[in-house]
């Protein structure tokens, strides 16, 4: 077929981060006292170009994070689904464009470390004032425009001028609770967000049931941002962030087993299994910037840990997979980063920077499993007649990223600017590859309602290295943990080629309507899945892929009314898995050799839309959330069905003092209680069925003060 056409590490690391401050690359630099490092975010709710980088760019405020369902009380990867080209998928991952969810996150220019994937969220949505979206061939201070780069603006003391409290509870025995305060006096500036968030609902559902079995959470958060001013060119700023989340795994009742044991091994009941996964993330960051005249600079020090503790039921686990795992892994990442922006006149805007990390992971397995010596002639079962016994797996692994990239932004007329530049990369992990990569994009602003957009990259992935199962393959050879076979090569590092063009034009100043097309070839195409009980996705590589694609996006807004919708189609080819061969079955990792399969988050259409309606101190909204449903069975051949769930809102504000205002809000999510399904269990490393959250009913309350 054609594919066209010891243990916990201190990770607050600011004494360190003061004496350490260096470079970094790709970091989108936050704007300085005097001058910006880059353009200021002007906040709409449609798809805009964004001139100096010559892509399609999609900015929501927090005005507008009030209007979808929930609101600041929602997940943040539901924010996210409110913009064009993103879908979602299960256990709280979201894709752009049908990549895998290695996007990049910018917290006030900052590029953070990649953390562990796990069922928790990057970013707390209560602190995020702005958040803008980019995606397609982006310029050369971004290393991986085509998986999404994710630039969030937080609140400051500024904005806010005050404390704020909010309790926020309903359907799932949900119970959320947060706390802001935040000043600004003088030169200093502090902004500081905590929370804790408890339901049972943690875990999307295995069964489409309303209620699931064995799925409570309790996630504690916090976030503090502080910046002082040390002249009127200079400021120093500090980030810190920390996260705590337990989560019980869901039960799918009725389960069967695939082995035969003896009389002596107890028989479990896939209700009453008791799987948990605990989840941690901390970061800090100093970061130094100034001007200088025409020159403005960021240094900065960024240091990150994650992990996640997998608990198996053992005596469960064993029964029905034949193999119980207790899975510990962690990483800790200390970088530099650094980024300058020098005006060369009136026509070239030149920027350039640089990073360097570190990277130590950690694995730490212990595997029950049964020997696996008798299989049953009639069943194909395994007969287990021996004990259980243990195999220890353990890893270590340390990388380093290196990054440079020089760029320049050229203001050919009033009319045509081009982006031109490049960056390298180089990695040194698991695999040691670099790559020298060219970028190139233009916007011409045909008229004052019309802006054209286009323009090439060449885009360099490592695999990420808290990602990779470092599996012992052959010690578990004759178990029940054996794999179809033991290939195992090492997972190397996506290259690929991506072309992107758009239009912007607006009809009125109310009505805007943008449009974009990309097209992307890769050779070692990384993708993921879930391989094990424990939810840490591998990754792996398909030799050769294509996506190609196109968006539409468009909003209205007049007076208290406004509304946006979003369309996208997508689709996806891949052929020949080439890396961590021992995670598939032997067949369908044969007909992956010599078929053209689809990704599995592979969705080929995904819309959205929503509209509120203010009037006084009332605000009235609805969104729904469609997707024509991601692939599944074998090898990905099939596809599940299409789903559309809708959401009512309502805000009332008031005062109840000259200084303290408060906030009622009730939402209704899925109103018409659909009942669909993000993934069945199978598919190309789809690890388990998952449906989305039943009908929910919402009410909470904030005051500022």
């Amino acid at each position: 077929m054609n594919p066209f056409p010891h243990r916990y590490l201190p990770a607050i690391p600011l004494l360190v981060a003061i004496f350490g401050l260096g470079l970094n690359v790709g970091a989108e630099t936050a704007p300085s006292t005097a001058t910006t490092i880059l353009p200021e975010v002007v906040v709409t709710p449609s798809a805009q170009t964004d001139f100096s980088l010559g892509t399609s760019t999609y900015n929501l405020s927090r005005s507008q994070i009030e209007t979808i369902a929930q609101g600041s009380n929602s997940t943040f990867n539901q924010v996210l689904l409110r913009a064009p080209g993103v879908s979602q998928d299960s256990v709280g991952q979201v894709h752009f464009r049908e990549e895998d969810p290695y996007y990049q996150y910018y917290i006030n220019g900052i590029l953070l470390p990649r953390t562990i994937n796990g069922f928790g969220q990057d970013v707390d949505t209560r602190f995020v004032d702005s958040v803008s979206l980019k995606v397609g061939a982006l310029p050369a201070q971004y290393a991986w425009g085509n998986y999404g780069i994710i630039s969030v603006q937080a609140k400051t003391g500024a904005s806010l001028q005050g404390d704020e409290v909010s309790y926020y509870g309903g359907s799932y025995d949900t119970s959320h609770v947060g706390i802001s305060s935040g000043r600004s006096s003088g030169n200093t500036d502090y902004y500081f967000n905590g929370s804790y968030l408890q339901d049972s609902l943690g875990i999307e559902n295995p069964t489409s049931s309303a209620r699931a079995i064995h799925d409570n959470t309790d996630q504690y958060k916090a976030f503090g941002y502080v910046s002082q001013k040390l002249t009127d060119t200079s400021s120093l700023i500090f980030i810190f962030s920390g996260s705590h989340a337990k989560f019980q795994i869901p039960n799918n009742p009725d389960q069967t087993s695939v082995l035969e044991f003896g009389e002596d091994f107890p028989v479990a009941n896939s209700s009453l299994l008791n799987e948990t996964q605990t989840e941690q993330s901390y970061y800090g960051v100093a970061a130094y910037k100034q001007t200088i005249g025409d020159l403005s600079f960021q240094i900065a020090q960024v240091n990150r840990y994650s992990s996640v503790l997998f608990n198996p039921d053992e005596n469960g686990d064993l029964y029905f997979n034949g193999v119980a795992s207790r899975v510990f892994r962690d990483i800790m990442t200390n970088g530099v980063q650094g980024d300058f922006t020098y005006q060369a006149g009136d026509a070239h805007t030149i920027r350039g920077g640089l990073l360097f990390d570190t990277e130590a992971t950690r694995d730490h397995n212990t595997v029950a499993v049964f020997a696996a010596d008798d299989v049953d002639p009639d069943s194909g079962q395994i007969i287990a007649d021996e004990p259980p016994f243990t195999i220890e797996d353990d890893h270590f692994k340390r990388g380093y990223d290196s990054t440079l990239y020089l760029q320049d932004e050229w203001k050919i007329s009033d009319r045509l600017t081009l982006n031109f530049g490049g960056r390298f990369d180089q990695v040194d992990a698991y695999v040691h590859e670099n790559q020298l990569s060219p970028r190139i994009s233009a916007v011409y602003q045909a008229s004052g309602n019309t802006a054209f957009h286009a323009g090439y990259a060449r885009y360099f992935i490592p695999p990420p290295l808290e990602n990779v199962s470092p599996t012992s393959v052959s010690e578990f050879d004759d178990t029940t943990n054996a794999a179809d076979q033991d290939t195992d090569d090492p997972v190397k590092c996506e290259r690929s080629s991506y072309f992107d063009a758009g239009v912007i034009h607006n009809f009125s100043p109310e009505f805007t309507v943008g449009l974009d097309g990309y097209y992307k070839r890769a050779t070692n195409q990384i993708d993921d899945g879930q391989f094990g009980a424990a939810n840490i996705t591998s990754p792996y590589n398909y030799a050769k892929a294509t996506i190609y694609g196109g968006e539409v996006s468009a909003t209205y807004t007049k007076g208290g009314f406004s509304a946006y919708g979003n369309f996208a189609a997508a689709q996806t080819w891949a052929t020949d898995i080439i890396s961590s061969e021992f995670e598939f079955d032997s067949d369908e990792l044969a007909y992956i050799a010599t078929h053209n399969v689809h990704l599995d988050q592979t969705q080929f259409y995904t819309s959205s839309a929503g509209a509120s309606y203010t009037w006084r101190q009332t605000t009235v909204h609805a969104d729904v959330i469609y997707g024509s449903g991601m692939r599944d069975g074998f090898a990905n051949t099939g596809t599940l069905p299409a789903y559309h769930p809708v959401n009512l809102g309502l805000e009332y504000r008031f005062k109840f003092s000259d200084s303290g205002e408060a906030t009622l809000r009730f939402d209704v999510t899925n109103v018409f209680d659909q009942s669909y399904e993000l993934n069945d269990g199978t598919g190309i490393g789809v690890g388990a069925p998952r449906f989305g959250a039943r009908r929910g009913l919402y009410a909470g309350i904030s005051s500022a003060f």
